[in-house]
């Protein structure tokens, strides 16, 4: 492949359509849409639309979550403010989390249903773009010796990942 084919950014569409797990009333029986994960590149660029059967929410730090609340986007742009704005979400991905040597935490996050006394009757869609760097771009992590190629670290965090999920038999959800 040329050097325009290589690349780890990807952009995707991602919908939340209304399902079983909106009709639970409990908050003890809400599964998530998305499990709390952390994203492994640079950065994610997040554009949700106005749907309202889904929310993101983050990690508050101490083992809650808390909604991430974004202004409301109306036929005049965003909150009523009569222009074209949009309104980015940007979380931190575990690369520039470890570039910074922790100064900069991966934003832990996830995606739940949301019930009918919060609305929740429109499905929702987000385009995201998991932004990477060139697989053979050489970098060195805070504290580190030693420099690796961006897709070297890529495959080190992914087995990390694999090794915690498979020691603990699958995926743990934060309460």
């Amino acid at each position: 492949p040329d050097a325009t084919t290589r690349h780890t950014s990807i952009l995707t569409l991602l919908g939340y359509s209304k399902g079983s797990r909106h009709k639970k009333r409990g908050k003890k029986d809400k599964k998530p849409l998305v499990a709390g994960h952390t994203d492994v590149g640079v950065i994610t660029v997040l554009l949700f639309d106005t749907g309202d059967n889904a929310v993101l929410q983050r990690s508050d730090g101490n083992g809650g979550w808390v909604d991430v609340h974004l202004p409301p986007i109306t036929s005049n742009g965003v909150g009523g403010n009569n222009n074209d704005d949009v309104v980015f979400v940007v979380n931190v991905g575990d690369c520039l989390s470890e570039l910074s040597g922790g100064v900069l935490p991966s934003t832990l996050h996830r995606v739940m249903p949301t019930t009918t006394e919060r609305g929740g009757d429109t499905e929702r869609s987000c385009a995201a773009l998991f932004v990477g760097l060139e697989p053979e771009a050489r970098i060195r992590l805070a504290g580190k010796d030693e420099d690796v190629t961006y897709e070297e670290w890529r495959r080190r965090r992914i087995a990390r990942a694999k090794a915690v999920i498979d020691r603990e038999g699958g995926v743990r959800e934060e309460k």
